[in-house]
């Protein structure tokens, strides 16, 4: 998994990797040099040096010693780490309904299967982190950022609690731009369903009792009813984000 960055490095590699997914550096391009884009991200060289190395590890840019670096097919190059760049840049290969939807569609199976691996190998001891996290989600009712992050940490738990460790890799992969691309859209579209105590914990109890396939019945019926609502507010914010601009266009 590519090693977090933060501050000034995290600015110059958010600055270059928006340009990569908007098409302002199209695939094959061959990136300014360091010291031309040191200069204009008003930055030393050895910051646009690391920007680059931390780019190169979310598959979209490659370095060779000597020529400089170019730009990858995102779309077949990348990592997880891109959804939230490519998410608010609004220029999408398939109808902006069908990206909702095939989005929420993935979220729901790696819930569904994070549900599925602590009904099958969890126990009671280890899902109790899940349990007081959910204890914590009516205090958080009025935030809908940190209800959502909550949210997210209680399935990472999950996934956690049946000790299955290449299964926390992978979900490793996705927490850190699920959590990103919550904090640009739940404050705008995030919804604390009035039922969701009641719902994560009867999903619970179903865990816990080994029940695996009416855990995974429950959550998928519950998340087809919370997902409707979602998916009208993703489609209404960014559609209207992609008009924007420094947001994507259709290539000609």
């Amino acid at each position: 998994m590519p090693s977090r960055v933060s501050g000034e490095l995290q600015r110059v590699a958010d600055g270059i990797l928006g340009r990569i997914v908007a098409g302002t550096y199209p695939s094959g391009l061959r990136l300014p040099s360091e010291v031309e884009l040191g200069r204009e991200f008003s930055c030393g060289r050895s910051t646009v040096r690391e920007a680059l190395r931390h780019l190169s590890d979310l598959g979209v840019v490659k370095s060779r010693r000597g020529s400089g670096a170019m730009v990858l097919d995102f779309r077949r190059e990348g990592t997880p780490a891109l959804l939230p760049f490519y998410v608010l840049a609004g220029r999408f290969d398939k109808p902006l309904p069908v990206l909702a939807l095939e989005l929420f569609r993935l979220r729901a199976i790696l819930a569904s299967e994070a549900v599925r691996l602590a009904a099958c190998y969890g126990d009671s001891a280890q899902i109790a982190e899940s349990r007081r996290l959910l204890a914590l989600a009516p205090s958080l009712e009025q935030d809908r950022t940190a209800h959502a992050w909550n949210d997210l940490e209680i399935f990472r738990a999950l996934v956690f609690s049946s000790g299955i460790w290449p299964a926390v890799w992978l979900a490793n992969v996705f927490w850190a731009p699920m959590r990103e691309l919550h904090a640009q859209l739940a404050p705008s579209i995030g919804i604390v369903p009035p039922d969701y105590q009641t719902q994560m914990g009867m999903l619970l109890d179903r865990i816990e009792a080994r029940d695996e396939a009416g855990a995974v019945r429950h959550l998928d019926e519950w998340l087809e009813r919370v997902d409707r609502g979602l998916l009208a507010g993703f489609e209404r914010v960014v559609g209207q984000d992609a008009g924007k601009p420094g947001g994507l266009e259709e290539d000609g």
